[in-house]
């Protein structure tokens, strides 16, 4: 309830569970926006290498005995360089994989696109940064001969090892770090690219350790050189490092993915056209979409429950209400009876009219979804206005 702790048998209205008609049966309005849509998912310790669209494994066959020097190691990508592997150019190392390939193809990132790319990788001490060129990821033009566009590179600067990001054309530093405190742990990486010429183009790159962010930097700059954009990863190395760099060593990658920016639509749901346990539909506080908004009574256990159709894949569930007392509402967080959130925070909002928003990422099957949110505390539900579905 709004306020003091009245039951809906004392008002005469509901006790237990009110089942008004589900969001499906009744009209929803849409609104357009942008999202990420998950494109491409491999899983080494399933997929193996068919992830990528070709596997440059020591191509000048200079090390037989070595081979493979790229495969799944459990649910990694293992990639690894001895001091004797050699390139068809002589005078640099490259064990290295191209492209996103799915179960239809390999996907093609074109002129205008934005996509992002998140992984998690594993830099041992032994691939050390070298005073010439190492790098462990690339974007590139398909082709033999053509330049890197962006590389993520292992560099000394001023005899420091770092790690760092650079758009090829005009020299563009997106972003630096020291690499010794990154040795022998896993670090998230989050890359987005902007397909452009010139200063339409641009680069985000993300860096973070144990949930720690240690570098978010986004620069603009030209990331298109005809054709399309193909991502790289693995070790690819010059020879004439002057450090004492080049040990035998590895790189593992995890948990890839590849999202592109599309145009999405927003499906509004409203709570008075829900299932609802233990409230009611009120319309005594102004500011709310529809004709209403649901009040539950003060009680855990009490929900709401909306039935969405959607497409398979990632979505946002945005959620409006209002929470006119000073105590926390939290509520748990379902889809298809699976738990996605656990007693999400849904603070005061300085008053009954006052309406604020909370999203919650989930997952959702291709056609109907039950969405519930469920109060974990006595207080109840804050009231709820909307349900927004973004994919």
């Amino acid at each position: 309830m709004t306020g003091g702790n009245l039951s809906r048998s004392q008002l005469g209205t509901l006790v237990g569970a009110a089942l008004l008609a589900p969001a499906a049966a009744r009209p929803a309005t849409t609104t357009s926006g942008v999202a990420w849509k998950l494109m491409w998912a491999p899983e080494a310790s399933t997929g193996g290498l068919d992830a990528f669209e070709t596997i440059e494994d020591d191509r000048a066959g200079s090390h037989p005995a070595g081979q493979p020097h790229i495969f799944p190691e459990g649910n990694n990508f293992r990639f690894t360089m001895h001091t004797v592997d050699r390139d068809t150019m002589t005078d640099r190392q490259r064990q290295e994989v191209t492209g996103t390939r799915t179960p239809t193809g390999y996907l093609r990132w074109l002129l205008g696109e934005t996509w992002r790319v998140t992984y998690s990788m594993y830099i041992p001490s032994s691939l050390k940064a070298s005073t010439t060129f190492t790098h462990i990821s690339q974007t590139k033009r398909p082709g033999t001969g053509t330049l890197p566009i962006t590389v993520t590179s292992l560099r000394r600067v001023d005899g420091v090892q770092t790690i760092e990001h650079k758009i090829i054309e005009g020299d563009v530093l997106v972003g630096r770090a020291p690499l010794n405190p990154l040795h022998d742990t896993w670090i998230d990486a989050e890359y987005e690219i902007r397909i452009g010429e010139g200063s339409a183009g641009s680069v985000r790159w993300v860096l973070r350790r144990a949930g720690t962010t240690l570098i978010d930097a986004t620069r603009t700059g030209d990331t298109y050189l005809g054709d399309r954009v193909r991502p790289k990863w693995g070790i690819y190395r010059s020879l004439g490092d002057t450090s004492g760099s080049l040990q035998e060593c590895y790189l593992l990658l995890t948990n890839m993915r590849a999202y592109k920016q599309v145009a999405a639509t927003a499906t509004r749901l409203e709570a008075e056209y829900a299932t609802i346990s233990q409230g009611a539909v009120e319309s005594d506080h102004t500011g709310y979409s529809g004709t209403g908004f649901v009040n539950s009574d003060n009680v855990a256990g009490s929900f709401v429950q909306w039935t969405a159709q959607t497409l398979a894949g990632s979505a946002t569930l945005t959620v409006r209400y209002a929470n006119g007392t000073t105590a926390d509402r939290p509520m748990d967080v379902s889809v298809n009876g699976t738990l996605v959130a656990s007693a999400v925070s849904f603070p005061g909002t300085g008053s009954w009219t006052a309406w604020a928003s909370k999203s919650i990422a989930a997952d959702l099957v291709a056609g109907a979804n039950t969405i519930r949110l469920t109060a974990t505390a006595a207080g109840g539900c804050p009231n709820l206005d909307y349900l927004e579905v973004l994919q």
